[in-house]
């Protein structure tokens, strides 16, 4: 099938999108996202470069596309953006060139991070759980010995050749190994959820290093993950860091939309949110294991166009080493 003889039908579109149903406007709107593919391509900075997720976003006569899941995905990002076609398209180039630029597929399954960092987060994926709080990232903050120390130690430049703080792209790394257990293509498990734990913290005001730090993520998250999260819990919080919400606020990156998806417990008794019996005893859950015991990061694996894509960076990589060399 040729680019011309895809089929962009309101009915075929709509029957690729399983995770929601769409009105015949939003169906219109999400077919001129489509059938801007070949456009938006070519007003990248690397029109070669069209993986989101490790899913390629191309038209149909390629391989390794998946219709269906591409489709989704561009869905979110229009759905982002209230189904603004236009915005939607700006989206999609600057996450496509943030990609390329920052490569997140090769932080998370080819570069190696410091145990400091990796004591930081877990993924869990319970299918027992309810709607899109079936795969979720924890960061566990109450496991920052200094947290002071730790973004002196990790906030600054990358140890590889593409950008961001090794903190940051230790986060982006699990964000990225979480998106390969969702399917993008069930209501029930589109999406995932976040946790973050302050048990244990003694700090009562953010660190300079921290706030900088964690307002990079806030907007790479927001920019380029969206409609990802479906809930994202602040437990443990001790009464006397309140700030932790207000300072979200503050800082004025995060849409009312998505400060609607935060919970902000005192405690960490999770039994009315998560299924008990996947739920570590550490969170008043029936398993008597913890959360690490849980984890399921290093058994992720990645998609066949994401391998695809990591094997031409490192094969650019030896090229680039052999030209130097010459």
């Amino acid at each position: 099938m040729t680019t011309s003889e895809e089929d962009n039908s309101i009915e075929h579109i709509t029957s690729t999108i399983k995770s929601t149903k769409l009105t015949d406007s939003q169906a219109e709107k999400l077919k001129s996202i489509i059938e801007s593919i070949p456009t938006i391509l070519t007003s990248l900075e690397n029109s070669n470069y069209d993986e989101i997720y490790g899913y390629r976003i191309n038209t149909t006569d390629k391989e390794y596309v998946n219709e269906s899941i591409r489709n989704e995905i561009l869905l979110k990002f229009l759905a982002a953006d209230q189904y603004n076609v236009e915005l939607s398209k700006q989206r999609i180039i600057k996450t496509l060139n943030w990609r390329n630029k920052f490569q997140p597929l090769h932080a998370a399954f080819v570069e190696k991070f410091h145990v400091e960092l990796n004591e930081l987060g877990v993924i869990t994926n319970s299918k027992s759980n309810k709607q899109n709080l079936k795969v979720i990232t924890w960061n566990l903050y109450g496991n920052l010995k200094n947290p002071k120390k730790i973004f002196e130690k990790f906030g600054g430049g990358s140890t590889t050749e593409f950008p961001g703080s090794q903190f940051l792209r230790w986060r982006i790394g699990l964000m990225e190994k979480s998106l390969q257990l969702i399917d993008f293509s069930s209501v029930e498990n589109n999406k995932i959820g976040q946790i973050h734990d302050y048990k244990n913290v003694s700090m009562f005001k953010i660190d300079p290093n921290m706030k900088v730090a964690t307002k990079e993520i806030i907007e790479i998250f927001g920019n380029n993950y969206p409609e990802l999260l479906s809930t994202k819990f602040f437990i443990n919080v001790p009464l006397i860091m309140g700030w932790v919400f207000t300072f979200f606020k503050t800082i004025k990156v995060i849409n009312e939309d998505t400060l609607k998806k935060f919970q902000v417990l005192n405690h960490g008794n999770l039994t009315e949110s998560l299924n008990t019996e996947d739920l570590s005893k550490d969170y008043c859950g029936s398993l008597n294991k913890s959360l690490f015991d849980l984890d399921v990061s290093n058994e992720i694996k990645l998609t066949e166009y994401g391998e695809i894509i990591l094997k031409k960076l490192s094969d650019d990589e030896i090229e680039h080493v052999n030209d130097d060399v010459e």
